[in-house]
C-alpha cells in the first residue's frame, strides 16, 4: 500500500515506517494483544499454580465471559486484517523479502481459526443457556466436541501463537537495514 507522498511502505527507512498507520497500528496489536496474552497467562497461573478454581486473570470476571472473547477475537482478527492490508502483504508476495508477510498470513490464518473456535464456543454458550466455560472444539468444557484440553491451557497456547508471529514481523520491520528494503 502506498502512503501519500512517501511511496511504498518497503521503501521506507526505520524512522519513516514509525510515522505511517501501520506503525501505529502494529503498536496497537502489540499492546491489546499484548496484554490479553498476559491476561491468559495470569489466569493459567490463577487456576494450576495458586489453586484458584475459577480464577478470571486480572481483569476478572468481568471480561471473562464468552460473549466478550467472542467480539474481542474478531477485533483482534479485523486488526490483523487492517495490518497486512497496511503493508500491502495482500499485493506484493515478496514485500520485506517475504519473512513479513509469511509470519503475518500465519498470524491471520491462526487468529481465523482461534476466532471459529470462539464462533463455535457461543453457539455452545448460548445452547446451554448461557454457560461460561464452554469447551469450544477442542476444550474440555461444556459441549466440547473433541475435549482434548482444559479451556484457559487450550486459549492461552491459541493466544500466544497467534500473537508470536506479529511480534517477529513487527521487529523485522522496525530493525531492518536503513540501506536496505528485503528482510530475506
Amino acid at each position: 500500500m502506498a502512503f501519500a507522498g512517501t511511496g511504498s511502505i518497503e521503501r521506507l527507512d526505520r524512522a519513516a515506517f514509525a510515522r505511517t498507520p501501520a506503525y501505529f497500528l502494529f503498536l496497537g496489536i502489540l499492546g491489546i494483544q499484548g496484554f490479553h496474552v498476559l491476561e491468559h497467562v495470569v489466569q493459567v497461573v490463577q487456576r494450576y499454580a495458586l489453586g484458584i478454581a475459577n480464577g478470571s486473570g486480572i481483569v476478572g470476571s468481568v471480561a471473562d465471559t464468552e460473549p466478550v472473547h467472542l467480539v474481542y477475537n474478531a477485533a483482534y482478527l479485523a486488526m490483523l486484517v487492517a495490518a497486512y492490508l497496511a503493508l500491502g502483504l495482500h499485493r506484493a508476495p515478496l514485500l520485506f523479502g517475504g519473512g513479513v508477510r509469511r509470519l503475518m498470513t500465519f498470524a491471520l490464518c491462526f487468529q481465523a481459526f482461534h476466532f471459529t473456535e470462539h464462533v463455535f464456543k457461543i453457539v455452545q454458550y448460548l445452547q446451554l443457556g448461557f454457560q461460561n466455560g464452554t469447551g469450544g472444539i477442542f476444550g474440555a468444557g461444556a459441549g466440547g466436541i473433541f475435549p482434548l484440553f482444559p479451556v484457559p491451557l487450550l486459549h492461552l497456547a491459541y493466544n500466544a501463537i497467534a500473537f508470536v508471529p506479529v511480534v517477529l514481523a513487527f521487529i523485522l520491520l522496525v530493525r531492518r537495514p536503513a540501506e536496505s528494503s528485503g528482510l530475506g
